[in-house]
């Protein structure tokens, strides 16, 4: 083939390869960057460029498969978390090399340490979900997450709240409007840190109340003035893939 005709031919290439990248995110020290690809979850060390680990997007029965819907770092867990299109789990993993091992499988309590382990570095850590989480957005310490599922039968919006230390998701609110978890912001009021969330065609917006799970009152007493930032997820922004 001649030089410019295969230099044509590959500039063609090049937007269908662009397409298939998902979701990416680096960690706050710049050494590790997860990579997604259809069916797949890739963990390179920036450091020697060298790829460590490569993940197959599916079950631990490996009944379901699915692309990743989105990525986020999580600082102060020294972890990525990761959501799918299809699979109903959340997924942290950890590049922290003394993390705690990972108990799976037919595990009644998994703090009594039931079942087979796996290290907890660079592994899944898997929360169960009723369906997929389309977006999600962290607290300030990251160990919680609030996640959009999919639309009840009546058509409103799902969020969940879940507890990464314990990988439980607590009780569903159905809200109308079009919330965005992903662009979640933290606020403190009277010494409660809450997540507000904004709607993404500019409804109202929502504020859960994280000692409580529970929606609370937008508006903060007079006498003390929300701390507002944005949700941390690590150097640059945190993109999310074709939908």
């Amino acid at each position: 083939m001649r030089p410019r005709v295969l230099a044509g031919f590959l500039l063609c290439l090049a937007p269908a390869a662009a397409q298939q990248q998902g979701p990416s995110a680096v960690s706050a020290d710049g050494r590790w960057r997860i990579e997604t690809s259809p069916g797949l979850v890739s963990i390179v060390d920036r450091r020697s460029g060298e790829l460590v680990r490569t993940l197959s997007a599916r079950s631990s029965d490996g009944r379901i498969a699915s692309d990743v819907a989105a990525v986020r770092a999580a600082p102060s867990r020294r972890s990525f978390i990761v959501s799918f299109d299809r699979l109903p789990e959340l997924w942290e993993i950890s590049f922290d090399p003394d993390a705690e091992p990972i108990f799976d499988g037919l595990v009644h309590d998994y703090r009594l340490r039931e079942g087979l382990a796996r290290p907890g570095f660079l592994n899944p850590r898997r929360t169960r979900l009723p369906s997929p989480l389309r977006e999600f957005g962290l607290s300030a310490d990251q160990s919680y997450v609030v996640g959009r599922e999919a639309d009840d039968p009546q058509g409103r919006a799902v969020l969940a709240l879940l507890q990464l230390d314990v990988r439980r998701r607590g009780a569903p609110f159905a809200v109308v409007g079009d919330p965005m978890p992903a662009a979640a912001r933290v606020a403190s009021c009277q010494g409660r840190e809450r997540l507000l969330v904004p709607d993404r065609v500019g409804g109202d917006t929502l504020a859960i109340d994280l000692r409580s799970a529970a929606l609370s009152a937008l508006e903060c007493p007079p006498e003390e003035r929300p701390a507002v930032g944005p949700t941390p997820a690590g150097p640059g922004p945190t993109t999310a893939g074709p939908r």
